[in-house]
């Protein structure tokens, strides 16, 4: 859910520890120094520097303080700095579009300052966004360029920063060598100048490294030195991050009793940051030591917690992604606005250097222009078409994690355990388990293999007909010349449709359903077409059953859509009445992964 690495940005002075003792002998200077000069400014952005951490928002009121006073004295380098302290809020604040755009136009205030370390610092917040983006590429050019003149200038801060951001790049690249080598060699720099934030950021990212590369019990050494660090600085994020995963450690050694120790202290450190993810992360671990110790019951309760969490956790990951996606978006309109203003400058040079000497020179000039133009209007299309796919996507996601439907299977699994039947309750958690793991990976790709598609919309119909007691069957019937390994279709775009026929068709029925499943060819095209026997979409007690059948339907319409957009070809979805029930045909393009 977090990824893996810690990167650090660059603020006033290379991130001091910023307790409450600190804080409270600045106010007392700001109280003391009410002159309107360049030392208030400073100490408004120290104050500023002091808050990022814990209190943001009261952190940006002092930093709007500074740049009033800055404007009304002229000074630019004072203006510089209060927008980079601006811009690493917003950062923090989870805002990366203003973050950005803070951050250039420091670089702009900054330019006739001719100040490269300020600069170089800019260049690594930059890049920090970017690694958020995962645009490593870019990121590792900004952090390279900070690491340059970083040692050009003996700045062993920022070479610090710069090695310890290159390491966790190189770890979210899966180069997990090269990343524990980088903060190996930033570690001593760091203790040597005895910042014991970048020292704690270094500890909990050697750990994670090492862990993940299957090193525990170096790994437990850097978690366990981290976790001093969190101590004294008052870090109870960042411990109860670090307790969990050495919970997850122990229990790889089967120290389970240490293992739920660490991980309740994670979960109360979680709960009092408020941290949505970390809690999850701490219910996950209970559950699993619980399962092992076969302690079914309270197993069962800490996944149902871990779900309950993790459902609101992952809703908060959706909004980054989306500002993430916002971000994107917001980058490119900005780098096609530059990339239209100097287009039309030199529209404007080659018309009046047309004007002057020949007209063809005027008649290119504006041919350019007007090929700028359409090509700009053509990304915009793709642009916006990406985002309503990335919408759809994330809509479809949370279609096939139906809150009802997991509320229903953790209910019956609680049944099955207060009924004292555990073989039942096992194997329907098991089942559970494995479906929402198949959705998730397969939520991740665009399409799957037919074969891989089937099998998990098999894992959920049989957990429907286990929950309703076989009030239904079905059956799953392809065609002989399709080969199902090869054939590539949008994960779980029949989910909606079962869905309907299920709580539409079959259960309003008195006695037993049935549902079928048809995957064939028509031409240059994949039919898939599910019967139900149900009571269709016939009046029952003066009501259609359309309106109740269509719940899924706009969004499956939608995804069908963007399928055949995708490939240039013909897609749909027909609903055919039948005497007893109802025939839905979905058709997309054919697509071979050979």
């Amino acid at each position: 859910m977090k990824q893996l690495a810690t990167y650090i940005c660059i603020t006033m002075a290379c991130l001091p520890a910023s307790g409450q003792t600190l804080v409270d002998s600045l106010k007392n200077k700001l109280a003391n120094h009410s002159s309107a000069d360049t030392i208030r400014v400073s100490l408004l952005l120290d104050m500023a520097d002091a808050l990022v951490w814990n209190s943001p928002q009261e952190a940006l009121t002092y930093v709007n303080q500074a740049t009033q006073l800055t404007d009304e004295l002229g000074w630019q380098r004072g203006k510089a700095y209060a927008l980079r302290q601006e811009g690493l809020i917003y950062y923090e604040q989870s805002d990366p579009v203003r973050a950005m755009d803070r951050f250039h136009e420091a670089l702009k205030v900054a330019e006739p300052m001719q100040d490269r370390s300020f600069e170089a610092s800019l260049y690594n917040n930059i890049a920090n966004i970017y690694s958020d983006l995962k645009h490593y590429d870019k990121a590792l050019d900004h952090y390279n360029r900070l690491l340059t003149v970083s040692k050009e200038l003996h700045d062993t801060a920022q070479t610090v920063i710069a090695s310890v951001n290159i390491a966790s790049v190189y770890i979210e690249q899966q180069q997990l060598s090269l990343g524990i080598a980088n903060l190996t060699e930033a570690l001593p720099l760091a203790r040597a100048i005895g910042n014991q934030r970048f020292e704690m950021a270094i500890e909990n990212n050697l750990g994670r490294a090492l862990a993940k590369q299957g090193d525990d019990e170096l790994a437990l050494e850097h978690f366990n030195t981290c976790l001093h660090l969190a101590g004294q600085l008052g870090s109870d994020g960042i411990k109860a991050n670090v307790l969990n995963s050495i919970g997850e450690i122990l229990i790889n050694r089967r120290q389970y009793a240490e293992a739920e120790s660490r991980s309740k202290e994670a979960l109360a450190l979680a709960e009092k940051v408020g941290a949505l993810e970390w809690q999850a992360n701490a219910w996950q671990t209970l559950s699993k030591i619980h399962e092992r110790q076969n302690r079914p019951s309270e197993a069962l309760h800490a996944y149902k917690q871990f779900i309950t969490i993790r459902d609101s956790a992952l809703n908060d990951e959706k909004k980054t992604e989306i500002a993430r996606n916002e971000m994107q978006f917001a980058l490119e309109k900005q780098e096609a606005l530059a990339a239209s203003e100097m287009g039309r400058q030199r529209a404007i040079t080659y018309a009046i250097i047309g004007i002057a000497l020949v007209a063809l020179g005027a008649l290119m000039a504006g041919w350019r222009f007007y090929k700028h133009k359409r090509d700009s209007d053509e990304r915009k299309k793709i642009a916006e078409f990406e985002a309503l796919v990335a919408d759809t996507e994330m809509k479809a996601l949370r279609a096939q994690m139906n809150p009802h439907f997991i509320f229903n299977a953790l209910n019956a699994i609680g049944n099955s355990i207060a009924d004292k039947d555990f073989t039942t309750a096992g194997d329907y958690l098991n089942r559970f388990a494995k479906l929402i793991r198949q959705i998730l990976e397969n939520s991740e790709h665009k399409e799957i293999p037919l074969a891989t598609d089937l099998a998990v919309l098999e894992g959920y119909i049989q957990l429907e007909a286990m929950r309703l007691c076989g009030k239904f069957t079905y059956a799953v019937d392809i065609a002989g010349d399709i080969d199902p390994e090869n054939t590539l279709v949008p994960p779980l775009i029949l989910q909606p449709l079962i869905e309907n026929s299920i709580w539409h068709g079959i259960l309003p029925k008195k006695d037993t359903g049935h549902i079928g499943i048809r995957v064939q060819k028509d031409g240059d095209s994949l039919c898939y077409i599910v019967e139900d026997n149900g009571v269709g979409r016939a009046p029952v007690n003066g009501q259609t059953n359309t309106s109740k059948r269509s719940m899924g339907i706009a969004l499956t319409k939608a995804r069908i859509a963007i399928a055949g957009t995708h490939q240039n070809k013909s897609s749909a979805i027909l609903f055919d009445d039948l005497p007893n029930g109802l025939a839905v045909t979905v058709k997309l393009p054919l697509s071979l992964q050979f």
